[in-house]
């Protein structure tokens, strides 16, 4: 991979790791479409590989707050989910993949601006794992629909739930990503450089949330994920 190409997926995936160890999701939807637009090879597969490592970090820091019995109906309807993404990469054809991480990416955008806050049952949750699946596998990005369910929870335990949740179902997509033939020595090979980016974007957050302000945060993450998705299109569709 080229030098350039690496530094700025590194830089992506270093902002994607700070923003999702502060508010506990949002690595992908700022670092997919990026990835996308520098080399789309570089998701879902390596991209998935990298969040799930940070996954794993940040489930063993924040594992005192997990409720294991509330992310069983997500975990359970979040299988189909996976299986139905990896058949969407085997019928959609970059240019459908790239439109569909659009649309999940401002969905994303969607839940983070409008106060929207639906009751934690369990067949919400449920209906929440299983969109989670079918998005976070053929996209990377599964996060919307479990903020949206959770979005009424104070952050300590939506980061915590998000936590364990992402633990699990990271490792459902790239396990269905490697039978599905889309994750390869290859594409890990791809993934390998970017992991120590992301990881000293999650060292850098536990030390610094406290310098850095809410909105800033909050709309900076924003307007990243807007900008790069217009670039995505862009460079996409012409």
């Amino acid at each position: 991979m080229d030098y350039t190409i690496l530094a700025l997926a590194g830089l992506a995936c270093f902002t994607g790791a700070y923003v999702q160890t502060a508010i506990g999701f949002g690595m992908a939807i700022i670092a997919a479409p990026i990835l996308f637009y520098l080399d789309p090879a570089l998701v879902p597969g390596p991209l998935a590989f990298v969040l799930l490592v940070m996954c794993i970090v940040n489930g063993w820091r924040f594992r005192k707050g997990l409720e294991l019995d509330l992310l069983v109906p997500a975990l359970v309807a979040r299988i189909p989910g996976s299986a139905l993404g990896v058949f969407l990469l085997a019928v959609v054809s970059q240019q459908v993949l790239a439109i569909l991480i659009a649309l999940v990416i401002m969905l994303g955008i969607l839940v983070r601006l409008v106060d929207i806050t639906l009751p934690m049952t369990r067949t919400n949750l449920a209906i929440g794992g299983f969109l989670s699946g079918v998005m976070g596998t053929s996209t990377t990005i599964g996060g919307p629909p479990m903020v949206l369910v959770m979005h009424g929870a104070d952050m300590h335990r939506i980061r915590a739930n998000l936590a364990g949740f992402f633990v699990v179902s990271t490792l459902m997509s790239v396990g269905a990503l490697i039978l599905g033939g889309y994750f390869t020595l290859y594409h890990l090979q791809l993934s390998l450089p970017l992991v120590p980016a992301a990881i000293i974007g999650n060292w850098l957050a536990v030390r610094t949330l406290h310098l850095v302000s809410k909105p800033v945060m909050h709309y900076g993450s924003l307007l990243l994920c807007t900008v790069a998705v217009i670039g995505m299109l862009i460079n996409t569709l012409s």
